[in-house]
């Protein structure tokens, strides 16, 4: 089912990092079913994503994006330490994508597009809707810290995920009836640390204060587990869990669990995690805020959240997931495009 001649169709694509390559993935499910977009906004991962689809050179991106392995991303990598602001530069990627279009301004793009980054000194959010594409491109995309940021009109830019992470309410400027909104930083899946083996749980955040988690310190001795006084066929009769030995299961499971956690904390994250971590904690409170108060229409949230912000690498697994999400969803996304 297509939409009404008298809708227009916005695309909000947020930030992510790696896992904003899903954003791919989505895109080529919503042109299986004859959804084109009027107008694009994207922010940080989406903003590269969406002036790609733009500019009509998905099929290029994505073909690049499949042959990233460890070793071709750590040659995009322009390692700085003298630059100021961010141990990468950041152009080096955006230069290898961007050089071979034919069009320079973002004036040149066959779709209206938006990218957003945020003003580091005002802390104003910036809509970036003329000049060189790359450049504004870049500046969406410069993780405080991270990459450096970037200096266009006067001002000092970087990652426009500081202040609107999914860009929804760009698109309704934009003149957008109904907004397709891809969020790629919602999933709350655990997540498997190859290097520990262990699984990380992610505590869902809330919205109030009250139920926020409360964290008790943990024993530095634990023994129960391990001791040999309450052997299972001890406390069973004829195969029969009683009471106490179920007790002493649920006791077992709780201190192994908890040996776990302390076990997974062991090794700290890496200074690029770190950096991550903490800006997808601060985009995903944000955006909550953001989305009350502009919701889309349409959202759609790829299942990625096993692939870490810096494993671009893993780039062919976030598309295909990208993908699988959204012909889970294909149905009632026809329902309400429709509507529109």
């Amino acid at each position: 089912m297509k939409p009404t001649s008298e809708s227009r169709i916005g695309l909000a694509l947020g930030s992510g990092a790696a896992k904003g390559f899903a954003h791919i993935g989505v895109l080529r499910v919503l042109g299986e079913m004859g959804i084109r977009p009027h107008v694009i906004a994207g922010t940080s991962m989406g903003a590269f994503v969406g002036a790609a689809y733009a500019a009509g050179e998905l099929d290029r991106l994505e073909a690049w994006a499949r042959k990233l392995d460890n070793w071709k991303v750590f040659s995009l990598l322009d390692i700085n330490w003298t630059l100021g602001g961010g141990v990468i530069g950041g152009t080096k990627p955006f230069r290898a994508f961007f050089e071979e279009l034919e069009l320079e301004n973002i004036e040149e793009l066959p779709l209206p597009f938006t990218a957003v980054a945020t003003d580091l000194h005002s802390g104003q959010e910036i809509w970036l809707q003329k000049g060189n594409l790359q450049n504004a491109v870049s500046a969406s995309c410069s993780i405080p810290g991270l990459l450096s940021p970037k200096s266009l009109s006067g001002r000092w830019l970087v990652d426009g995920a500081v202040v609107n992470p999914v860009p929804v309410d760009v698109c309704r400027a934009m003149g957008a009836t109904t907004v397709i909104a891809i969020d790629v930083t919602e999933d709350s899946a655990p997540r498997l640390d190859r290097e520990q083996g262990e699984v990380r749980s992610v505590i869902s955040e809330t919205s109030s204060a009250a139920d926020e988690p409360i964290l008790e310190a943990e024993s530095e001795e634990i023994t129960l587990a391990d001791s040999g006084h309450y052997r299972q066929n001890e406390v069973e009769t004829h195969g029969v869990a009683t009471g106490f030995s179920r007790l002493v299961e649920q006791g077992r499971e709780h201190i192994n669990h908890l040996r776990h956690r302390r076990e997974a904390r062991a090794t700290p994250p890496g200074m690029f995690d770190t950096m991550r971590q903490a800006m997808e904690i601060l985009e995903r409170r944000h955006k909550r805020v953001r989305m009350m108060g502009s919701p889309p229409d349409v959202l759609i949230l790829p299942k990625v959240g096993a692939i870490g912000g810096n494993e671009y690498a893993r780039a062919a697994e976030a598309i295909e997931l990208g993908e699988k999400e959204a012909r889970r969803l294909r149905t009632w996304i026809e329902d309400m495009v429709a509507r529109g």
